[in-house]
């Protein structure tokens, strides 16, 4: 089946998860990224964040769960 002949405009599918402490940390340890607007409060409050945020990729992977499980689903790619 083509992707083309299942999405049809107005289609739409979500998925939630709340984000852990333990996800951040474990993302900050598989890739390296232990920028401290991510892992450090005390630095992070003094951003126009004023609180700690979630790694841009990983927000970007739930993006990914979405698609490839979801709409259009399997075998779909995020790139």
């Amino acid at each position: 089946m083509d992707i083309d002949d299942t999405l049809k405009i107005g289609d739409s599918a979500e998925y939630s998860k709340t984000i852990t402490e333990s996800d951040i940390y474990q993302f900050a340890e598989i890739t390296g990224d232990y920028n401290p607007v991510h892992v450090d409060e005390l630095y992070a409050q003094k951003t126009r964040f004023k609180t700690r945020i979630v790694h841009g990729l990983l927000t970007a992977g739930l993006i990914s769960t979405v698609l490839a499980n979801k709409l259009p689903g399997p075998g779909a790619q995020f790139i």
